[in-house]
């Protein structure tokens, strides 16, 4: 049996079924993909973070790790037992995909076990405000380290691919995410839906994030109550709570106060999610750290307006369509808004060039020891 025609492991992230993130959703729709093309898939999910455990789902065989109790050690203790995994079942595997620098410890095993090996670098993350300064020296120490040792490192968007280049001389390919599949909701469920969350269609502000520092949301709503739209019969829903810190708890008192800022748990029913998306007004998106985003992926393919925060991604991503803001004009940006007409048309053909098949196309030449050419 040749090596490419051996197991295919993708390791890094949280699982599947995906119900948390971009890697996770990134993993889902390229194993499809691959079982799709006849390969044999086995996809690393943390027991943590799973609703149960699956031998297999849709064609991939699942194997778990227990992870860590202590949460800031949890993707150190998983990468470590995954790389045991693969260091003690190294002939079973023809390739191993890794999602995010953070892995180092199971990283190294995979070399040390001699499997062909591609990192996916994922974003600047030394950069995130979340972290205290030994994660920080932590990530950068590794993905420097990963940079040099490596020998197929993926960057997810032209500006990651950029520092890398300029900052580790050092090259990578870059494949990008998707689009999510479109979903499909009828008008009378989609009425429902919006009533239930007490929502006018073309009345409110979306955002979908994480409530962490990066992603704004609490300045993105302070912004939306300085700028007085409130008061004009607009909201600001940011979907997403699902954890009692400070950051979290300060946007969270923002809401029902009065100036139209609304906060709602994490919601992850893709009906859900696209209603919401269609009928907002605008959606912000304001993850200031990392490459090509799927929460603006997903803006783009549903939402008429996009006010993104001014960084290079998100530049990148829009290719020039769309509002920016900074940290100190959102209320500007947001009375700006009212202005401006939709723009899905424009979004929707940017958006298509992320695509999935091609994509994971991508990561078969990998793979199959050809050199990818992500063309969109």
């Amino acid at each position: 049996m040749s090596r490419s025609l051996k197991r295919i492991a993708f390791a890094g992230t949280r699982g599947v079924p995906a119900n948390y993130g971009g890697f996770e959703t990134a993993v889902d729709e390229i194993t499809r993909r691959f079982v799709a093309a006849g390969y044999d898939c086995d996809v690393f999910c943390r027991l943590s973070h799973s609703g149960g455990q699956l031998d297999t789902h849709e064609g991939r065989r699942l194997i778990y790790v227990k992870g860590a109790s202590q949460t800031w050690l949890e993707t150190f203790a998983s990468a470590f037992q995954t790389g045991w995994y693969l260091l003690r079942h190294r002939r079973e595997y023809g390739h191993v995909f890794w999602f995010n620098n953070a892995n180092f410890p199971g990283i190294m095993l995979t070399l040390l076990a001699g499997i062909p090996l591609t990192v996916n670098t994922d974003g600047l993350e030394w950069r995130r405000k979340k972290w205290s300064w030994p994660f920080k020296a932590y990530y950068m120490a590794t993905s420097w380290f990963i940079s040099r040792i490596v020998p197929r490192l993926v960057s997810d968007s032209f500006g990651i691919q950029d520092f890398y280049r300029k900052v580790f001389w050092r090259k990578t390919m870059m494949i990008p995410y998707g689009i999510p599949r479109r979903v499909e909701v009828g008008p009378e469920e989609q009425a429902g839906i919006l009533q239930n969350y007490g929502l006018q269609s073309g009345k409110y502000f979306l955002q979908i994030t994480r409530f962490e520092p990066d992603n704004l949301p609490l300045e993105i709503a302070r912004g939306f109550l300085e700028s007085g739209l409130g008061e004009r019969g607009y909201q600001y829903v940011a979907v997403g709570y699902r954890g009692d810190s400070p950051y979290a708890l300060a946007l969270h008192d923002l809401s029902g106060r009065g100036g139209g800022v609304r906060v709602l748990p994490a919601v992850y029913d893709p009906k859900v999610l696209f209603t919401l998306r269609t009928h907002c007004f605008a959606y912000t998106h304001g993850n200031s750290v990392g490459g090509t985003n799927p929460a603006l992926l997903e803006a783009m393919s549903t939402c008429p307006r996009i006010l993104a925060i001014d960084v290079p991604f998100s530049r990148e991503v829009m290719a020039g369509s769309g509002l920016y803001f900074r940290p100190d004009n959102i209320a500007a940006v947001f009375r700006q808004s009212i202005e401006q007409p939709s723009q899905c048309e424009t979004f929707q053909k940017r958006a298509a060039w992320y695509n999935w098949e091609a994509v994971a196309q991508a990561y078969v030449d990998i793979v199959e020891r050809r050199t990818p050419n992500y063309a969109g």
